[in-house]
């Protein structure tokens, strides 16, 4: 999966925010280490300049938080509600913007910036927030609108909150006949990507999938298993103090709960795992590569899949990492670096144009192609504000392009593997059967024999499977099986 975002993955959800960013790991439970009074102001000043950055300078979320953190010596309990703050309200943005219209004279837009995001911030602690009192999110939130704007301000900020704190179980939803417009603004989704998804899934099913979007997916890592065992990497983790449940379907996934930076486990440092998405590990378990092959791997950066390739060779044989980026290359070799693995190689290659000298040259080729990244939001708060419905039709051009690159590099009676973190037609299926029509050399390849117990039933077409955040627990994925013929 690519989103054509930077490297970065995280999630929210009312206390709970799980980030990750370059192999950073946070796991956050702010009500279970309640930061105090003093903490608690901090962390919204830090979470304020943070979103008032982000909304004037255009700048990834992920990014300001993490200069943020990487700046200041705050303690976990202000870490974790920092991150909250700062995630939630862009998670939740539409919703927040049309309670606050609720009780505003002029539109939003006419408020500055600063004040703006004062008032986001205040109702996202007062609609979402359990654990912090209402008294203190409006006293701080005056404090901020003083800091920002003037005494006329303050008392509008002071007046708007306290209103929404005496409604704020009985906002005016829209009605639920209403139901594209009625779930865009109680689960927080533009109204475009509602409506496309009813069109595709139905109503019900679109529902269980914004649902799911709001809740926190499990930090999960994929054992080096050049290294070790899953069992013998759950004992060394309990003993650094981290929980951990097994995978259901990855067989050396796990899932981590943690109060701090995986960065500083012993057990991340030497290599005994790598952080991975469950979905992510079934891709390259259904290309199955074998050891001694020669496999290509394109758009590889940051390089989860290539190592877990690897690792599936016992390092015997030969991977070619790709990407159009040379300076997203560097990832894939630290990854591959850090766990031991040497028969990776990098390489700068255009997918769309791979050069003849590669053609009918690979046993197995992985194209995990950019993508919208749909499938993954409840990982990717922002992406959803980011997004416009022309992205669609634009990023389903480019995966056919380098389909077509990727399948010129496979050597007859090879496999290749099409992935994307979407479940959007165009940028899934519809790719897939576009080529095939093209390409008459290629031919749909059964994935059930190597799907694990429990997805199997789920490829509803021969050579494709969807995996569904609210039906599997899963990040949502395509995933497409191609052999060309002999």
């Amino acid at each position: 999966m690519q989103a054509l975002l930077p490297d970065k993955i995280y999630v929210l959800s009312g206390s709970n925010i799980n980030l990750m960013f370059l192999g950073v790991e946070f796991m956050t439970s702010w009500q279970e280490n309640e930061a105090s009074e003093k903490e608690v102001r901090t962390a919204r000043e830090m979470a304020f300049d943070i979103l008032k950055e982000a909304e004037e300078k255009n700048f990834y979320l992920n990014l300001l938080l993490n200069k943020k953190l990487s700046a200041y010596k705050l303690s976990q309990p202000e870490r974790n509600f920092l991150t909250e703050l700062t995630y939630g309200v862009v998670q939740r943005l539409n919703t927040l913007d049309w309670v606050l219209s609720l009780y505003l004279k002029y539109p939003l837009k006419k408020l500055t910036p600063s004040i703006r995001i004062v008032l986001r911030i205040g109702v996202y602690q007062l609609l979402y927030l359990d654990r912090v009192p209402a008294s203190a999110a409006v006293n701080e939130a005056v404090k901020m609108a003083h800091r920002y704007g003037h005494r006329g301000v303050a008392g509008l900020v002071n007046a708007v909150l306290r209103k929404v704190n005496v409604e704020r179980d009985n906002l005016p939803w829209p009605e639920r006949s209403k139901k594209d417009q009625f779930l865009s603004l109680y689960y927080s989704y533009p109204l475009w990507m509602i409506r496309r998804w009813m069109a595709n899934m139905g109503e019900e099913e679109v529902e269980a999938f914004c649902r799911t979007g709001n809740t926190v997916p499990p930090l999960t890592v994929r054992t080096n298993t050049m290294i070790l065992g899953r069992e013998e990497l759950k004992n060394i983790l309990d003993d650094e103090g981290v929980e951990t449940t097994n995978c259901i379907y990855a067989e050396e996934g796990l899932h981590l709960k943690l109060s701090r930076r995986l960065s500083e486990l012993p057990s991340f440092q030497k290599g005994y795992f790598h952080i991975q998405g469950e979905s992510s590990m079934l891709v390259s378990h259904l290309l199955n590569p074998q050891p001694g092959e020669k496999i290509l791997d394109l758009c590889s950066a940051p390089g989860g899949k290539t190592t877990h390739l690897a690792t599936i060779m016992a390092n015997q044989g030969n991977i070619l990492a790709g990407d159009i980026y040379s300076q997203r290359l560097k990832l894939v070799d630290e990854a591959a670096r850090r766990q031991g693995l040497r028969i990776i190689q990098t390489e700068k290659i255009d997918g769309r144009s791979v050069p003849p000298s590669m053609h009918d040259s690979f046993h197995r080729v992985l194209l995990d192609a950019p993508c919208s990244g749909l499938g993954v939001i409840r990982r990717k708060a922002d992406l959803k504000w980011r997004r416009q419905p022309d992205d669609i039709n634009s990023l389903a051009a480019l995966q056919l392009e380098l389909l077509k690159g990727a399948f010129k590099a496979l050597c007859p009676g090879g496999v290749l593997i099409y992935s994307a973190c979407t479940l959007e037609p165009e940028e899934t299926r519809e790719v897939v059967e576009s080529f095939l029509r093209l390409e008459e050399s290629a031919q749909r390849s059964v994935l059930s024999t190597l799907l694990p117990t429990g997805l199997k039933e789920e490829e509803r077409e021969e050579g494709m499977v969807n995996l569904l955040p609210h039906r599997h627990d899963l990040d949502g994925f395509f995933i497409a099986r191609i052999r060309k013929k002999l």
